[in-house]
Parts: structure tokens; C-alpha cells; sequence
């Protein structure tokens, strides 16, 4: 019987968790299966994925908040008496929370400055969440989650990379690569959330590797792993640069990533790119 509802069939995290969980004890909804109540059904913890484009351009708004969504879902299930009254939820929330990183580490304890659609969303988001689940409520700010994202459509900083390579043989960074920023490989993303899960520890981590790292390392690992390509920078601006702390996460759940655990998943990005 499933006790873990993940939602979010087309997600490329989603689908990274479901690999490192497993079958056993998982239930994996489209978005579609959350207006259906017997999605939940002895369900004791949900981690969502979903989420509407709009949520991370435009003002916030109900009708475009899919954690919000679920949590009435939630609600429902757990009335008629189809979940239990302390099922978990687990919210995938953002560093752009924190707003600008300046020259320090982003920490739990920082006080939330967004200066984006996204990260002023998210904030309400944990904010309505926190008073609907209370101590049953993990919320997790990721920094950046890469892996091969070589997908149709994906438009994150990994995929348009990818893109470029695979069809012109170009790296092209609008940033400069001395700027710093704290990727975590989607592998250990995943790891670390079936500890979540299976833990359901209560309360705010931060999630990501906690390395500083120039971007531009990003990007010749890649190209070390394909055998061939170029790295073109086309603003040599720097940049929305941010690392995170990561110390609460590692005390409670261990290791995450190190800097050569990166290089070796840019490698593997690469040579798989390169077929």
C-alpha cells in the first residue's frame, strides 16, 4: 500500500524522486489525479511538484498556486477520513525566497526579501502552507537542480545549455563564468528528499550543495565529458551569485555534495549528450 504521493508526472524533479524512492510504498499522480479523492487514500505524506507557469511570472493568485491546490485536497481527504489527521506534506520551495544573496551564505534564518514573482509567490505559498500543516509541514528551498535536462521546451539554465551544444557546439553564458552560485546534481536532490520523506522532520532547510561555484566550471566539465565545443560569453556581467548554507540539512541527514561530486555529474551530462 502507498503511504508517499508524489504529484507531477511530467516534472524532472518528480521523476528524479520516483527513481531513488522506488516503487514500494509510492504513488505517483498526474496533475489531473488531484481533483480525484481517491488519490489520497492512505496517503501519510504528499510531495508536490506541479506547478502553473504563470505562478512564476505574475502576482499571486489562488487559482494558479498548486501547492495551495493540494493542500485543499488535503483538506478534503483528511475530513472524510481517507488520510490521516497528521499526514505530512513536503513543500519544494526556492532560494529566490531569500531575495539577493549579497555577500553571505543564505541561512533558515535570514529574513525573506523576494524581489521576483517567484519568489514572492513561493513566500505565500510556505506562509499558508505553515498555517494549514503546522509542525507537519517540511519546506525545502532548493537552490539550482541540474541534471541532463537536454528536453523539449526546458528552459532552465542546464537545458538552454544543453541545447546550444548539442546543436550548434556552443556554450553561450549571458553571465560572467567567474559568478558564483550553489548547484546540487539532481541524483543527490533526490537522495536527499527520500531521507525527507521517509523522516518527515517538521519545519525549513535549505537544500542544496553549498559549494560556491563559478558557473564557468559548470560548463567546461560539461564540455570535458561531450569531447568537443566551445564556451562563448556574451555578457560578462556578474549576477544574481548566491550560495547556500546548508549546516541544518547536513546535521539532520548527512552529506549532500562536494565540489568533485559536481564535476563528476557535469562528466556524465556530457558524455551522455555526446550519445
Amino acid at each position: 500500500m502507498a503511504d508517499v504521493l508524489a504529484i507531477g508526472r511530467t516534472s524532472f524533479l518528480a521523476r528524479s524522486f520516483v527513481e531513488a524512492h522506488g516503487a514500494d510504498g509510492l504513488r505517483h499522480a498526474a496533475w489531473a489525479d488531484v481533483a480525484r479523492p481517491e488519490t489520497f487514500d492512505g496517503i501519510g505524506c504528499v510531495v508536490s511538484f506541479a506547478i502553473d507557469p504563470r505562478y512564476q511570472r505574475e502576482a499571486y493568485d489562488p487559482a494558479i498556486d498548486c501547492d495551495r491546490t493540494v493542500a485543499e485536497a488535503i483538506g478534503r481527504a483528511q475530513g472524510d477520513g481517507c488520510m490521516p489527521a497528521d499526514a505530512h506534506v513536503v513543500m519544494v520551495s526556492t532560494r529566490r525566497v531569500y531575495g539577493p544573496a549579497g555577500d553571505e551564505p543564505l541561512v533558515e534564518t535570514r529574513a525573506p526579501a523576494p524581489q521576483d514573482a517567484y519568489g514572492r509567490n513561493k513566500l505565500v505559498t510556505e506562509q499558508l502552507l505553515q498555517d494549514r500543516f503546522g509542525p507537519n509541514l517540511t519546506i525545502l528551498r532548493l537552490s539550482n537542480i541540474f541534471g541532463f535536462e537536454d528536453l523539449p521546451g526546458r528552459r532552465t539554465f542546464l537545458g538552454l545549455l544543453l541545447r546550444s551544444l548539442r546543436e550548434e557546439g556552443v556554450i553561450r553564458y549571458d553571465v560572467s563564468p567567474f559568478t558564483l552560485k550553489d548547484f546540487l546534481p539532481v541524483e543527490a536532490f533526490a537522495a536527499a528528499l527520500v531521507k525527507v520523506v521517509r523522516a518527515r522532520p517538521g519545519g525549513l532547510f535549505n537544500l542544496g550543495s553549498g559549494v560556491a561555484l563559478e558557473v564557468g566550471w559548470l560548463a567546461m566539465w560539461i564540455l570535458e565529458g561531450y569531447g568537443r565545443g566551445s564556451l562563448s560569453v556574451i555578457d560578462p556581467s556578474i549576477r544574481d551569485a548566491f550560495a547556500m548554507d546548508v549546516d541544518r540539512f547536513v546535521g539532520r541527514f548527512g552529506p549532500l555534495a562536494d565540489r568533485d561530486d559536481i564535476r563528476a555529474a557535469c562528466l556524465a551530462i556530457g558524455r551522455r549528450l555526446a550519445g
